[in-house]
């Protein structure tokens, strides 16, 4: 039996049960206890016997005390209420999470409206109607405009109203048979971007519990629209300086590249050929949309195109480089230019005035992700500098002179381009992916790529 009544209490509404019951105990007392108190005093009158008065008082107090029960609701059912307020809170953000679309909207409407006693409910956009739900929605389908004055006041003020209308115009208003409601304002940060609106068939209906409810609602539904906002700038800001990143070009490179290329026309064309072939691959593919995942096998393609280039300024004998990649990580899907970067600190900043420097790229799929590591032989870094290599440092925005490195590119701090890695890496992939760097002063560096989990795709603006 227990179990039966919990199943019951479970699957109605407690708000319209606990009305109704109060609404029960209040006639009963409103008739019985006239009653009793006349056939008490006649009982005083009449007979000298005590008994049937103690016993009309008894039941008089029994009936106050069963009045008090039901008005006054035990811990049990309080507890009850407040673990169902919280799975409607979470069934309501489900819908709401990617935003208040006409779809989250109507799956609001749909877990509100049976714990109100409200007729119909319905969501704009302070402009047009979103959805709605109850009685008589179909005179309020998604794209109506909005048309009742208590909306725009609403949107205007940014405070909750409760009106009534009268039988004047009711049909140019949505729910011409609901005479009255409660419109709640559904702000971020401070803007009224749409209201909740309450329908009842009378105003005699709302009560500070319906306001309290339908007030509670839209703050929720707010507060969930503005984190949602706030995650949604931060995603654009990220794409921002994604694509920021990714349209930086050298011109120092640039033309030195060009430079070689020419040189080598005359002595040999077909090794120019080849060069200005990956030199055009290479900067399309640089300036090419920064928010689209890649596979690793592709982004390797990019890395050797940029060792090509180098070898052909360098030559081969002064830069070795070697892979060894995992067959089973081809298919992976990494961030745009991450490897290339990574290749291009090796060259600036590991290697010697004369001696050669060999270069090893490596993947490895791992029980959580996959690592990607580009280790060099060049000459290494102290503790100090490996502590502040994730600082976007860039000596010569301090006013010190510009070092036009080998590959013609100008000389900055490493951290510039591992915070931008770093960058990229954060924004597909989250916090636990990260770069881990190994050095030795006159030994080498290693740097891995540790990328956790599934890349995340971002919705385009």
């Amino acid at each position: 039996m227990v179990f039966r009544a919990e199943r019951w209490w479970g699957s109605h509404n407690p708000t319209r049960v606990l009305r109704s019951a109060q609404l029960v105990m209040t006639v009963l007392l409103g008739i019985c206890v006239p009653m009793l108190l006349v056939l008490l005093a006649w009982e005083l009158v009449a007979d000298p016997n005590p008994v049937p008065a103690v016993i009309t008082i008894a039941g008089l107090v029994l009936l106050c005390f069963f009045f008090s029960y039901v008005f006054v609701v035990p811990d049990d059912l309080t507890s009850s209420a407040t673990d169902r307020t919280l799975a409607i809170a979470s069934k309501i953000f489900m819908h709401t999470r990617n935003g208040m679309t006409p779809d989250a909207a109507l799956g609001a409407c749909k877990i509100i409206l049976p714990e109100t006693l409200a007729a119909a409910i319905c969501f704009t956009d302070g402009e047009r109607v979103l959805a709605s739900w109850g009685e008589g929605s179909a005179t309020a389908p998604a794209g109506e405009p909005v048309c009742l004055d208590s909306t725009l006041r609403v949107m205007d003020s940014g405070e909750m109203r409760a009106f009534a209308r009268d039988d004047n115009g009711l049909g140019k208003h949505y729910f011409p048979r609901l005479r009255a409601g409660i419109v709640a304002p559904l702000t971020v940060r401070d803007r009224c971007v749409g209201t909740l609106e309450l329908y009842y068939p009378r105003f005699s209906s709302i009560d500070m519990r319906q306001t309290a409810l339908a007030s509670g609602f839209a703050s929720l539904i707010s507060t969930q629209l503005a984190s949602f906002e706030l995650e949604r700038q931060d995603e654009l800001t990220a794409r921002v300086e994604l694509r920021a990143l990714q349209s930086q070009v050298d011109p120092h490179f640039l033309f030195n590249t060009i430079g070689t290329i020419v040189s080598l026309v005359r002595t040999e064309p077909e090794k120019a050929r080849s060069l200005l072939i990956d030199f055009s691959n290479y900067y399309r593919r640089t300036l090419s949309d920064s928010e689209a995942l890649t596979t690793l096998e592709h982004e390797f393609e990019q890395g050797v195109r940029y060792i090509n280039l180098m070898q052909a300024r360098y030559g081969e004998s002064r830069l070795r480089v070697s892979s060894h990649i995992d067959p089973a990580t081809h298919d992976h899907k990494v961030p745009p230019f991450i490897l290339q970067p990574l290749l291009e600190n090796c060259i600036k900043h590991a290697m010697r005035e004369v001696d050669p420097l060999s270069i090893v790229v490596s993947s490895r799929c791992t029980p959580d992700g996959v690592e990607i590591t580009v280790e060099d032989d060049g000459v290494g870094m102290s503790d100090h500098v490996r502590a502040h290599l994730f600082d976007a440092h860039d000596s010569a925005e301090e006013g010190g002179d510009e070092t036009i490195t080998g590959d013609g590119s100008v000389k900055r701090g490493c951290g510039l381009a591992l915070s931008n890695v770093l960058t990229r890496i954060r924004f597909f992939f989250g916090e636990d992916s990260g770069i881990l760097v190994e050095s030795e002063e006159g030994v080498g560096t290693r740097v891995t790529v540790r990328l956790v989990g599934e890349p995340h795709e971002p919705t385009r603006a």
